[in-house]
């Protein structure tokens, strides 16, 4: 149980006995939890004014011998509230975890942390202007780069939106003849009254066009989601047809697909160590053609790329990502599907500690 992130209920099956009973004899008796081990989680909590009110921030796990020269910082939904946790890159071992993402909040936290941040030469991180405000003050000259998995996620979102906003029109104008619908029949209705004719109800049609897959508009933008994701190469037959379809009715959305496609051509492993002139060419040329697209949603990404351009392109040195962060990020979410949701905050992170922060494991 020390050693697996699994829930009581599988060993207590396997056991032949009751998971409640396995839960309450671990929990009290033999993971070490109680008495210690509820101290120790709230041993490094902070106070914090919030208003004219005072708040404790849990900080269950804060461990210095963690820290190292790669360091990578993320947020994690757990429960209902946000933690930031601080990860060694080439340890995966978690050195601060804190239920905030306020940057003057994540400082005071983290004070005791001084001495070992100092070794911190690289710090993946999100484009929050909180991590960014953090990382400037307590590692000042580490190099911070942008985290590729969620730089390529706003891209994709900045595409997708460009599909989703043309299904809305779609999805509007179907309301928009649904509510005409209605008003004809309500006048049909009293009409009839009126004439003491007996009202016969009809029933609602909405006729779209059929396009040369079988698929009517709201199908395809609705079936195109994850193809958008993909190169064109990855696409099989079916795709590549919805594809040929879709560009030809929706040219923003063609045009978004193709920058999308660009910029991750660009932001690929393979050209990780190239000169900081040809890097710049590259982005550069790209911001030109995303102004002349002059589609919002790729805009928008623009903007955001523009703000960050230094993190991303720090990338291009040693090629680092968060890809450990994640992985421990999609380890406790699939930890917590595995025991129905987080019950018992503090014994959740006392086994979290135990797994993913001790040097023993």
């Amino acid at each position: 149980m020390d050693t697996h992130l699994t829930n009581t209920s599988t060993f207590a099956e396997l056991m032949g006995i009751s998971s409640q009973t396995l839960h309450h004899w671990y929990k009290e008796h033999l993971s070490g939890y109680e008495p210690i081990g509820r101290i120790e989680i709230h041993q490094n909590d902070i106070t914090v004014k919030s208003g004219n009110k005072q708040e404790i921030i849990d900080v269950p796990i804060l461990l210095p011998e963690n820290v190292g020269v790669a360091m990578a910082i993320d947020e994690k939904l757990i429960g209902e509230n946000f933690y930031t946790i601080f990860t060694n890159r080439e340890t995966g071992r978690i050195a601060f975890c804190g239920a905030t993402t306020n940057s003057k909040h994540l400082e005071q936290a983290m004070c005791p942390l001084t001495d070992a941040l100092t070794q911190v030469q690289t710090i993946t991180r999100d484009m929050s202007p909180s991590y960014a405000r953090l990382c400037n003050n307590i590692m000042p000259s580490a190099v911070q780069i942008a985290d590729k998995f969620h730089v390529i996620k706003n891209l994709m979102d900045a595409n997708n939106a460009v599909r989703v906003r043309y299904r809305q029109v779609i999805l509007e104008a179907k309301r928009k003849a649904l509510a005409r619908f209605k008003e004809e029949e309500s006048i049909r209705r009293k009409e009839s009254e009126r004439d003491g004719v007996k009202f016969k109800a009809q029933k609602f049609v909405h006729k779209e066009e059929k396009l040369a897959n079988g698929e009517t508009l709201s199908e395809i933008l609705s079936r195109s989601h994850l193809m958008l994701y993909k190169f064109s190469e990855q696409w099989n037959y079916k795709q590549q047809f919805r594809a040929e379809i879709l560009f030809e009715k929706f040219p923003d959305i063609a045009q978004a697909y193709k920058l999308s496609c660009i910029f991750r051509a660009w932001y690929c492993k393979s050209n990780v160590g190239l000169h900081t002139l040809q890097i710049e060419k590259g982005l550069h040329d790209w911001y030109d053609e995303v102004e002349m697209a002059d589609i919002d949603e790729m805009l928008n990404f623009k903007a955001q790329v523009e703000a960050n351009e230094d993190i991303i392109s720090a990338y291009f040195i040693r090629g680092n990502t968060n890809a450990i962060a994640e992985n421990l990020n999609k380890r406790i979410k699939q930890y917590i599907a595995s025991n129905n949701g987080v019950r018992e905050v503090d014994f959740f992170f006392f086994r979290i500690k135990n797994f993913f922060a001790s040097t023993s494991n």
